[in-house]
């Protein structure tokens, strides 16, 4: 197989878009392509051009299937998906990246292209017995109502705040947005442990700094980031010792957890917010 430079995979993955005569499989769990925009001249083409398209899609990431969907493809859900392949009929591309712009733009990636007709059947197979062939398998077409944590982390927020709330996901992260935007991932040290971020002005900042007290009994510990040259004041919030270690494949056991912290987290920062004037 070739090795594809990591400046090079979007580029390489597009260019097997554009060369397929017939079909093109497309499988990574995640999506951001709406402000993609030579991707989605990619996917224009291979409409115009009547490609046959198949987009697999991790189980309930619902941003990248309303993104897929938004665009005019019925992409099909895996539970559990990790894989990224991208296949045409002549030959496949696997790799460690997502269909995400933030990742062409900031991940540190690896490809492999096929060369001969055998490596192009093991990728395959590997399509056919294990992605294909999953019984669990279906086609997104209705989103349902709460059916995991992240629905039930919106209607938390929604009725906290008694308005509408905005979750955005991304790769091992959570981006949320109710009056202000608070981001949440899972930072694998030691231990796998749950950090939440919220922006604060500078006189937010002053007021936190001299009144720490007011975060005494949380179970979160708190700490504070100064802002300057470019980046804002940030306080942090930390919860150690999750089994999870993804935001987007939280175990069981951690999902309560989870939300709760988020939504005492938001709720929090935002009431020291109304008291600073």
């Amino acid at each position: 197989m070739q090795l594809i430079k990591p400046k090079q995979i979007s580029g390489e993955i597009m260019t097997l878009f554009d060369d397929a005569d017939k079909k093109v499989i497309i499988v990574s769990p995640y999506y951001k392509v709406e402000k993609w925009y030579k991707l989605r001249n990619c996917f224009d083409d291979l409409k115009r051009r009547n490609i046959e398209v198949e987009f697999y899609v991790r189980e309930n990431e619902w941003e990248s299937i309303n993104e897929l969907k938004a665009i005019g493809f019925a992409p099909i859900s895996i539970p559990n998906l990790h894989t990224k392949l991208y296949l045409n009929e002549k030959y496949a591309i696997v790799s460690s990246m997502n269909l995400l712009l933030s990742s062409d733009n900031n991940s540190l990636d690896i490809a492999l292209k096929t060369e001969t007709e055998a490596e192009y059947e093991q990728l395959y197979q590997y399509y056919t017995r294990y992605i294909k062939a999953t019984p669990t398998q279906k086609r997104e077409f209705v989103r349902p109502e709460y059916n995991d944590w992240r629905e039930e982390l919106e209607r938390a927020l929604a009725s906290t705040f008694n308005r509408k709330v905005y979750i955005n996901e991304r790769e091992n992260a959570l981006q949320i947005n109710v009056r202000n935007k608070y981001e949440a991932f899972i930072h694998n040290g030691k231990s796998n442990n749950l950090r939440i971020s919220g922006i604060l002005s500078s006189k937010e900042y002053e007021f936190t700094s001299n009144n720490l007290n007011i975060f005494h009994g949380s179970k979160m510990s708190i700490e504070l980031q100064a802002g300057g040259k470019g980046y804002y004041d940030t306080i942090w919030g930390t919860i150690n010792g999750l089994k999870s270690w993804s935001i987007n494949d939280l175990h069981k056991d951690d999902e309560k957890t989870v939300v709760d912290a988020i939504v005492k987290f938001i709720a929090g920062i935002e009431q020291l917010k109304s008291l600073v004037i």
